[in-house]
């Protein structure tokens, strides 16, 4: 998201929480039942699922890889070169066992983060209560559309 995306976005937000709960029900096409059933199946087809969607992952040998040819590797891998044309065989040779070695813990270090990642989604809270035809119902959190109303408790 650019800049002014992002001023955008945090002016919206603050727009919703200066307006009064008449005009955010009347904006947001809704009203203090919540949607009704009807209503909420159309938003969901116009909108989609309320989810967080990731790019696809990766071959690990991709990812492994890829710790080789970034502008600093490729540095250390010309400079070891360099070294070993000019004469000094060893000091190249420690610089190219210092870049594979870097590469390696990044690699494992990126994997680590990729799994607590995972972790962290998997614990998400995947259902939400809602106000739908004047009734508190219980959903999917992939099923919440604009103008739903939803409860907060303390944890959620």
């Amino acid at each position: 998201m650019n800049q002014m995306d992002n001023s955008q976005s945090k002016n919206s937000t603050n727009k919703y929480a200066s307006e009064s709960i008449e005009d955010l029900l009347t904006e947001l096409k809704t009203s203090s039942n919540g949607l009704t059933v009807s209503e909420a199946k159309k938003r969901q087809v116009k909108y989609g699922p309320n989810a967080i969607h990731r790019d696809q992952h990766e071959s690990q040998i991709k990812v492994f890889l890829k710790n080789f040819i970034s502008l600093m590797a490729i540095l250390l891998w010309v400079s070891g070169l360099i070294a070993i044309l000019t004469g000094s065989v060893e000091l190249g040779i420690a610089i190219w066992l210092v870049n594979i070695i870097n590469g390696i813990f990044s690699f494992w270090q990126e994997h680590k983060a990729e799994k607590a990642t995972n972790s962290l989604m998997a614990m998400l809270p995947t259902y939400t209560q809602v106000l739908r035809d004047g009734k508190t119902q219980q959903i999917n959190a992939s099923e919440l559309v604009p103008g739903d109303i939803f409860k907060l408790k303390a944890g959620d």
